[in-house]
């Protein structure tokens, strides 16, 4: 009895840490990879409210979404980023991009706020060289009404921002072609 006491205790325990293992080798990274622009870059995203995204994404394609840009330049070494790069004018090219219009309505306010991240090279943190090849990233925070509803982030590689318009039209696709199971299509 005590024979077969232990071979049942031993499958269940070999079966758990098996299991584990499984879980931890198929976890899923918020690393993107879900259309073709996602592969020329280093992309995660992450969709925090699934049931707002129709609405997002309805505001989107209607032009009801008020856009800021922030950014943050490098402190460890000289920022020459921005030397290349105007905040204003990033803003100007995703509102064309988005065709937003002169009045957003006051109801439910849309927002993305985008930040443009120069990647400091000196930064003692940084230790590897692959965490050194890239320009700088852009981070888009989609809101709806003040709550966080998608957020997503694009490395670039060019030092002077020359392929960031590349990045606005690949952060317009992300958004656009996100599903639920309550959106299938996507917009």
């Amino acid at each position: 009895m005590k024979k077969y006491i232990y071979i049942i205790i031993s499958v269940l325990l070999i079966g758990t840490i098996g299991n584990s293992i499984y879980k931890q080798m198929n976890k899923k990274s918020a690393k993107a990879a879900r259309i073709l622009c996602h592969k020329n870059s280093t992309v995660f995203e992450k969709l925090l409210k699934p049931n707002l995204l129709t609405k997002l994404q309805a505001d989107i394609k209607n032009g009801n979404i008020i856009v800021t840009v922030e950014e943050e330049k490098a402190k460890y070494m000289k920022s020459r980023l921005f030397d290349f790069v105007n905040k204003n004018e990033i803003k100007d090219k995703f509102e064309k991009l988005l065709n937003i219009k002169d009045t957003v309505s006051s109801k439910d306010i849309t927002s993305v706020n985008i930040l443009i991240y120069e990647n400091d090279k000196e930064d003692p943190g940084k230790k590897t060289k692959k965490s050194k090849l890239y320009a700088g990233y852009l981070v888009f925070s989609f809101k709806v009404d003040k709550t966080m509803v998608y957020k997503l982030q694009i490395d670039f590689m060019d030092h002077e921002g020359k392929d960031i318009p590349k990045i606005l039209e690949c952060a317009l696709k992300s958004i656009n072609t996100l599903k639920t199971k309550d959106n299938k299509n996507g917009k």
